[in-house]
This record gives C-alpha cells, sequence and structure tokens, in this order.
C-alpha cells in the first residue's frame, strides 16, 4: 500500500522532478554525518501536494529511535510564514486592514514612551519594517523608524500577535488551528507543546552534538513556537504556493516584493539585487526565476524552506542541531537540484565543510589539537578565523568544558599573537578553570596590549596583590570548585570582577565596601546562587533570591 501510494504522489509531478527528489538515503546520511547533525525530517512539495516526507538520523543522539514523517520539531522562524498566512486570511475577511496603524486597534504599552510606535501597520510587521529590534534588551527601543528600511524583527510578530488576539476574542492557537491547522490538515502542528508530542519529537543538539535542554513552549508565540512536522509544514508550503484560502490580489500581494533587502540579513549598507520580503515571506526573484523561501533558528533547533515558483516544486526541512543551518545550500542541491546560493549568500551561515563546523563537529571526539590543529597552523595563514575560535571556545565553557576551551585558545593565540581579544579570552579562560599562575601571565600579557582595561587590571591585581578592604566574607564547601567570584550590587552585578581565595575548607573574599545595604550572589564555576552562610535573603524582581549584607 504504502508502496503504491508513493508512486501515485510521483506521478502527479514531472518524471525529472520525481527522479531529483527520490533521493536515496545512502546519499544523504553522510551529509548529515559531515555537519554533525544527528537527524533531519523533510518535504518535497509540488503545486498538486506532498510529493514524499521522510526522516532520516535519530531524534535524539546515542539513542536508537529514528526519525519518521511524525516526529515533531521547534519550527523557530518557520513560525512567522504561518501567522502571516493567518493575517492575510483575516485582511480578507475583513478583520484586519494591512495598513491601519495598529494603535488604532490596540495601544501597545510596551511602545507609549515613543510616539512613533503609533505609525507601525501589519503591511510593516509582516514585511520587517517596523523599525524594532529582532528582539529587546531591556526596554523595547526603535532602531530605524516604521517605514523606514527591512530591519528583521520578532519584536514586531509579538505587536501584531497581540492586536490579532485582541481583534478576534481569541489566543494565537486557537486561531491557527480555526484557519490554517485544521483547513489544511496540520493534525501535527501547535504553537504551544502538546502532550501527544511526548512520544515522538526530536531533542536539540549543541555545535558539539551533545543533547540541550528541550523548551515546551507553554505560551503562543507567533515569531518562534510553532512545533510541527516535515509533512504538515508541506502541506502549508502547498497552500502558499497555490494561493489556497487568500483571495487572488491577496496571493499575488504575498509574493510581491514589498521592501528591498541589505546585500545580507545584517548588512544593510548596500542592496541586494535578488533577495527582497513579501507579505511573511523572504524572496528570491532574478529574471525567469521566481522563489519564496525563510529560515528557522531557535539556537539547536535550525530549518529551512524553499518553494520555486517557477518550478512550482520545493522542499522544506527540520533539523535537531544548531548545525542544521550549515545544509542550506547543499539539501536543496542534492533533494531538488536547485540552486539557493543566493538566500545562503544573504543569511550567511557557515557551511558544513567550513572549518567552524568541522572543528565544533569534532573537537570533542578528537581534541582541540586534532580537531583545530590543521586549520590553525602557526606557519601558515590560520584558516580558522579569529572570531571563530573566540566563538566555538566560549560555547565550550559554556557547555563545560573548560579545559579544551583553554587548549583551543593556546592554538589561537600562537595563530595570532598579536590579538588582543585572544590573549583576554585565555586569561580570563585560565582563571576560570582556576589556574592563576596562568591567568595571571595572560592578563599581564593582555594589558600590555590594552592598558586602559579597568577589569583586567582590577583582577590582576587581585591575584597579584595582598587583600585590601574592611568586609571579609567566608564560605565553606565547593571543594571541587575552579572559581568562586562575587556578584552584587557593589560591582554593578560584574560575575568575574570580584575574585574569592581558596583557603582549606572555605574561601575567602576581602573587599572594600562602604557602610550601607548590599544585596549579592555567589557565582560557582558559573552557576549563580546566594551565600549558603548568610541566613540574611530576599527576592529580587526577577524571583532570584539573593544573600543581603549590611556594613555599619
Amino acid at each position: 500500500m504504502k508502496s503504491c501510494l508513493f508512486a501515485l504522489l510521483v506521478l502527479i509531478v514531472s518524471p525529472a522532478f520525481a527522479q531529483k527528489a527520490a533521493v536515496p538515503e545512502a546519499r544523504l546520511l553522510p551529509l548529515l554525518d559531515s555537519a554533525g547533525v544527528p537527524g533531519v525530517s523533510m518535504a518535497v512539495i509540488s503545486q498538486k501536494g506532498v510529493v514524499w516526507a521522510k526522516g532520516l538520523g535519530v531524534r535524539e543522539a546515542g539513542k536508537p529511535q529514528p526519525v519518521d514523517a511524525q516526529t515533531v520539531f521547534s519550527a523557530a522562524s518557520l513560525s512567522k510564514p504561518v501567522f502571516a498566512y493567518l493575517v492575510l486570511k483575516l485582511v480578507d475577511a475583513g478583520k484586519l486592514n494591512l495598513d491601519k496603524p495598529l494603535y488604532q486597534y490596540v495601544p501597545y504599552r510596551a511602545l507609549e514612551h515613543d510616539a512613533r510606535g503609533r505609525r507601525i501597520t501589519a503591511r510593516m510587521v509582516l514585511t520587517h519594517q517596523s523599525g524594532l529590534p529582532n528582539w529587546r534588551n531591556g526596554q523595547l527601543n526603535f532602531i530605524a523608524d516604521p517605514g523606514q528600511r527591512f530591519s528583521y524583527s520578532g519584536e514586531g510578530f509579538v505587536y501584531l500577535q497581540g492586536v490579532v488576539m485582541t481583534v478576534m476574542g481569541k489566543n494565537l492557537e486557537e486561531l491557527a488551528q480555526q484557519y490554517v491547522f485544521q483547513p489544511l490538515g496540520m493534525s501535527r502542528s501547535s504553537y504551544q507543546w502538546q502532550p501527544a508530542f511526548e512520544a515522538n519529537h526530536a531533542s536539540p543538539h549543541n555545535r558539539f552534538g551533545e543533547v540541550t535542554p528541550l523548551t515546551r513552549f507553554t505560551e503562543p508565540n507567533a515569531a518562534y513556537s510553532l512545533q510541527t512536522t516535515a509533512a504538515d509544514y508541506g502541506r502549508f508550503l502547498v497552500a502558499l504556493l497555490n494561493g489556497q484560502g487568500l483571495q487572488p490580489a491577496t496571493a499575488q500581494a504575498l509574493f510581491t516584493p514589498q521592501v528591498a533587502t541589505g546585500r545580507t540579513l545584517h548588512d544593510t549598507t548596500q542592496a541586494s539585487t535578488v533577495i527582497g520580503w513579501g507579505l511573511g515571506v523572504g524572496l528570491a526573484q532574478k529574471p525567469h526565476a521566481q522563489a519564496f523561501w525563510h529560515w528557522g533558528d531557535n539556537g539547536d533547533f535550525r530549518c529551512f524552506a524553499y518553494v520555486s515558483r517557477t518550478r512550482g516544486q520545493g522542499m522544506v526541512y527540520f533539523t535537531n542541531s544548531r548545525a542544521g543551518l550549515s545544509l542550506l545550500a547543499a539539501l536543496p542541491a542534492r533533494v531538488l537540484g536547485q540552486s539557493v546560493r543566493p538566500v545562503a549568500d544573504f543569511l550567511q551561515y557557515d557551511a558544513y565543510q567550513s572549518p567552524p563546523v568541522q572543528v565544533s563537529r569534532r573537537v570533542l571526539k578528537v581534541g582541540p589539537e586534532a580537531a583545530a590543529g590543521p586549520f590553525l597552523k602557526p606557519t601558515a595563514a590560520p584558516q580558522l578565523a579569529e572570531v571563530d575560535v573566540l566563538d566555538i571556545a566560549e560555547h565550550l565553557t559554556e557547555y563545560q568544558h573548560p579545559a579544551q576551551a583553554n587548549a583551543l585558545l593556546a592554538l589561537g593565540t600562537a595563530a595570532y599573537p598579536n590579538s588582543a581579544a585572544m590573549v583576554r579570552a585565555s586569561a580570563y579562560g585560565t582563571l576560570k578553570q582556576g589556574n592563576y599562575p596562568a591567568a595571571t601571565a595572560a592578563l599581564r600579557r593582555y594589558l600590555a596590549m590594552q592598558p586602559t582595561d579597568a577589569t583586567a587590571a582590577h583582577l590582576l591585581a587581585q591575584l597579584t596583590t595582598p587583600d585590601q578592604g574592611n568586609v571579609t566574607l567566608r564560605v565553606p564547601g565547593f571543594a571541587d570548585a575552579r572559581l568562586v567570584t562575587l556578584a552584587g550590587s557593589f560591582n554593578a552585578w560584574q560575575p568575574l570582577y570580584t575574585l574569592f581565595r581558596k583557603e582549606g575548607s572555605q574561601w575567602r573574599c576581602t573587599l572594600p565596601l562602604a557602610k550601607g545595604r548590599y544585596t549579592y550572589r555567589l557565582v560557582v564555576d558559573g552557576r549563580w546562587q546566594p551565600d549558603p552562610s548568610n541566613p540574611n535573603t530576599e527576592q529580587d524582581s526577577n524571583g532570584n533570591t539573593n544573600s543581603v549584607l549590611v556594613v555599619e
């Protein structure tokens, strides 16, 4: 029965496309292995429907359960085109107006401090011209005037989501089920985690191939929380390609360039001659070649969708790996026989063959010397960029591999001997590992390059001069800790500024403090916690428990 169904699906497309689409797994599995991607789920579509959907690899590294057509993945920003489609259906129904300021529907408290917030429209949000940042850091502020230029923004989608829910009197999940998922038969899709997903879902993996915690979104978010399968998303792409459920003029506007983008996602100094943005999707337009696309990046889940309107065919793939978009150019070329090079150049992800991806894939398996050494030979121009060495080392430290991070930084320092950033990273890395002599030497070398760095000078002083101050804290325990520091209201909560010294079975810190009341926490090998020897605590506005110190 399955073979008959597959044959029927292949018959609905051209023989050439069917032949390209039916790529044997033997050609794809080595590609996943070369990128360090544990699992992928993909679907190939035509104007007639989903041609096929299949999974390759495993849901979680080290476990045998395979990825299949029903495995649920985090869709990340592939959530946005689905929401855009929902919005366009509401526009067709007369519920929304693309060019009416959203403020006239619902004032947005997060922008009440800036009158420009009253100019944002749904069209601006869907085409990333709201002027808002991708994500705020503290107060939500504009980075450009609304309608001025393309600037990719998740914050805009959150604003529009609030407007849609208020106008319709329903939450996003209810609206998505009513207008998108149920009409298109997307039975394994939701903007929030469902119990039905527990039996068959992918686990995220970092750049080193390690499993990381899975986020089960409980609150729907139009910008990133969609959970789905390749088959379900393929059905959605077919609907977009055919304009299903949309008025003809709306379907045409969806694929009409609304704004020019920069040469790359983050470079707005030069305009792209190929990439533009429609009403919720990216566009790639050349003479006689029109396509729409989008990508998703939730860190350790990454995915990509690309559909040629000219050929009436396309694909989507989901991965459970931070390296997933290193396959952005390779998978469509191998599965569809199509080049997506303009999109790859716009997004600027490292390709799977690149040194950063290959070093990341192998560094924990074979060690930094074997993984990175061939790209960082002192006798030749480095092939692993300085910024990539620093980035990989930072992630190694983040995932509790300080020894490998410091070994990589040692290679990087030898390859880039005049790099102050490399020497600084090496100094901080050895300090976090508790190697005070190496940290002292590296800080001295760094300060010779950057003598105005007050934080580095302060750390060096603590490592080389007797303690000075009127307040001494003593903390017992943490016998296996490499580094304990103090962060609080007295040092702007800097986690690597005020050091404890280990003395026998306890840690000691002496510092000068004026009379007053202070709050603080310990940072033990990067983990924040209250002082276990101080019973005086309080909760801050973020729900953190801080220790309280009163100096009289």
